[in-house]
């Protein structure tokens, strides 16, 4: 029993975890507004093809966006090295903002869970 236990305390998020992440998440969002500073070697149209699929849309939906053919954005990764290497960094940002925001909703109802089992032990030592 003990050792459930050890587990789950070591699985709960500090406040200092929570805030880093917050912040992480914030420069995420910062920095979704430099793909000029991140990647001066591409065209605008490039990078604005990477910004939206930064924001979520499929390559299909960013191509549309954009006013070229859906396939266009398959054909820039197998055909143009930097764009590669910049759609590859993009999906990694992605990743990394999903797993932060996955961690910070677990801390959300780690922390619910825990003010309410304080506040359940709080009324069962005043009755």
């Amino acid at each position: 029993m003990e050792n459930l236990l050890e587990t789950k305390e070591e699985s709960i998020l500090t406040q200092d975890q929570i805030q880093n992440a917050v912040m992480i998440i914030q420069a995420l969002h910062k920095r979704k507004d430099s793909f000029q500073i991140l990647f001066p070697e591409l065209s605008a149209e490039k990078q604005n093809a990477l910004h939206f699929i930064s924001e979520g849309k499929s390559y299909r939906e960013a191509a549309l966006l954009i006013k070229r053919n859906h396939t266009i954005i398959t054909q820039w990764s197998k055909n143009d090295p930097k764009f590669k290497k910049a759609l590859d960094e993009v999906k990694m940002e992605i990743q990394k903002s999903i797993r932060l925001k996955e961690m910070l909703s677990q801390a959300v109802n780690e922390m619910k869970t825990s003010t309410s089992q304080n506040n359940e032990d709080l009324r069962t030592q005043v009755i």
